[in-house]
């Protein structure tokens, strides 16, 4: 069975120039999807793929890189996706290549079953990230919050263990625009202030007041975009996007 994707594409505008982004969302619960995806690695991937000796790497990176490459050809027209090439950054950041094309970034997330990715112009940075929501993690995530962001948990209509992990998500996705992921106290990333409207929560930051985060929940995950705070777009888009996977979840059951 071939994995089911979910792409949409969305402007973003500024005061003076409107970009195109694209997201790709898979939910990739059966084995054999994985199978599929191999043909569609570039010869550089083959190499890395090839050393990856744990099934839970093998299945996050092929995953990663399908939905990565969906999102890149999306919003580039590049059809052919093993000629589309991700590879790992000093930082362990997604570097994406593709001939006659220069100036595109994607930012990948995977946790679980899914795998998501976003594409956009380098003129416009982004991040996102994806995780589970479990009672289990409470206590780790209770130790990268704030005095502020614990203050700021009540402000928010979820479940405790909902707010935590929509906050590591938020932090995660600031630090995959900067480009510095874990290697960094999440302290840096501390958020400020948190808002929902139309059942999207949107968070602004101390240290970094020129981003902001939208965060939506899909049963059981937290799913957090971060991006330029002085740029309008639609969030309804992810929403529906949402919508769409959660629903053909619910159809694989």
């Amino acid at each position: 069975m071939f994995p089911q994707i979910f792409t949409k594409e969305f402007v973003i505008k500024s005061t003076d120039k409107e970009f195109r982004t694209s997201l790709c969302m898979g939910y990739f619960s059966v084995p054999v999807d994985f199978l599929t995806i191999v043909k569609f690695l570039h010869p550089k991937e083959f190499e890395y793929y090839f050393r990856l000796e744990f099934e839970r790497r093998v299945k996050s990176y092929l995953t990663g890189r399908y939905v990565a490459k969906r999102a890149i050809s999306f919003l580039t027209g590049e059809d052919s996706l093993d000629r589309i090439c991700i590879e790992q950054g000093i930082f362990h950041h997604p570097v994406a290549s593709l001939p006659n094309t220069t100036n595109v970034q994607v930012s990948i997330t995977h946790c679980d079953d899914f795998a998501a990715a976003i594409a956009f112009s380098e003129e416009l940075p982004m991040g996102i990230d994806m995780e589970r929501i479990s009672v289990d993690r409470n206590k780790v995530l209770e130790t990268q919050m704030t005095v502020k962001e614990s203050g700021l948990l009540s402000s928010l209509p979820y479940s405790y263990e909902t707010t935590l992990t929509l906050f590591w998500t938020v932090k995660e996705a600031l630090s995959k625009v900067l480009k510095t992921g874990l290697t960094t106290s999440f302290h840096i990333y501390e958020i400020s202030q948190v808002e929902v409207r139309d059942a999207v929560v949107f968070s602004l930051f101390d240290n970094f007041p020129q981003y902001r985060t939208a965060s939506y929940i899909l049963g059981d995950y937290v799913c957090s975009i971060t991006y330029p705070k002085k740029t309008e777009w639609s969030v309804a888009v992810v929403k529906d996007l949402l919508q769409e996977i959660e629903q053909s979840m619910t159809n694989r059951l």
